[in-house]
């Protein structure tokens, strides 16, 4: 992986885990703009965005990457009930 993308995906996720969702979207996005093969990205980028739809986007597109990812199955599963 990019140098780059490495850092954005890294900061990203950071700043999710510390409640910065708006840094941490910025960050995500530009990594999947980038590179739409990037598991990780998509993954922490479903936790980003608030909105349910665009939630499932970004967990499909974990599972069209990965469709054994057990955090992807899980978060389509609760987008589902």
């Amino acid at each position: 992986m990019d140098p780059q993308l490495a850092e954005w995906l890294y900061d990203g996720a950071v700043a999710l885990t510390q409640g910065q969702k708006a840094r941490a979207l910025e960050l995500l996005m530009q990594v999947v703009e980038a590179n739409e093969d990037i598991e990780e990205a998509w993954l922490w980028l479903s936790g980003a965005v608030d909105d349910p739809e665009d939630q499932r986007t970004a967990l499909q597109n974990v599972l069209a990457l990965n469709p054994q990812n057990p955090y992807a199955l899980y978060g389509i599963d609760l987008l589902n009930k």
